[in-house]
């Protein structure tokens, strides 16, 4: 016979306090995405506002630092669109996103934009010479970059790698 599983413990203020200080310790989160992790404990709301409060107080969560240091680190292989789009989904606010989305200029997307097409030039090798530009245009929109950001960047781009097969 199987032992019973035991009741599984209600997650007290305690309880709930230690588990979010241990997650925090192990990566950054926003505000939403550690209130969905207490929910998912079953935390009751009082107790989830209760931790929240005091991670505020203590200064220990700040979604404005979160969502700058996620566009600083993805910001070479992804563009604004994608990162929008990602911190909506981790519980960041409209207007903490355009802010932390100030610095990508559409220069420093093109520059990205370029390096992510050298590293993906091996690939539009083996691409007929007619469909390279729908597959590389597809590539960096599918990483969110800009339609316009995308175009300029496969203007020079394309030309050069012809040219590099004709020599």
């Amino acid at each position: 016979m199987q032992a019973a599983k035991k009741p599984r413990q209600p997650y007290t203020y305690e309880r709930s306090w230690n588990y979010v200080l241990w997650l925090l310790g192990r990566k950054a989160y926003t505000q939403k995405q550690l209130r969905d992790k207490l929910r998912q404990k079953e935390a009751s709301p009082e107790i989830i506002d209760r931790v929240m409060t005091r991670l505020n107080e203590l200064k220990f969560i700040d979604d404005k630092a979160y969502a700058d240091m996620y566009v600083r680190s993805r910001k070479s292989k992804k563009g604004s669109i994608a990162l929008k789009q990602e911190l909506f989904q981790k519980g960041i606010s409209e207007t903490l996103v355009e802010k932390s989305l100030e610095p990508l200029s559409f220069d420093s997307q093109l520059v990205s934009a370029k390096q992510l097409l050298e590293k993906y030039q091996w690939r539009l090798a083996k691409t007929e010479a007619q469909k390279r530009y729908g597959k590389a245009y597809s590539y960096l929109a599918r990483r969110g970059f800009p339609s316009d950001v995308v175009r300029e960047a496969l203007s020079g781009f394309l030309e050069d790698f012809e040219d590099s097969f004709r020599d």
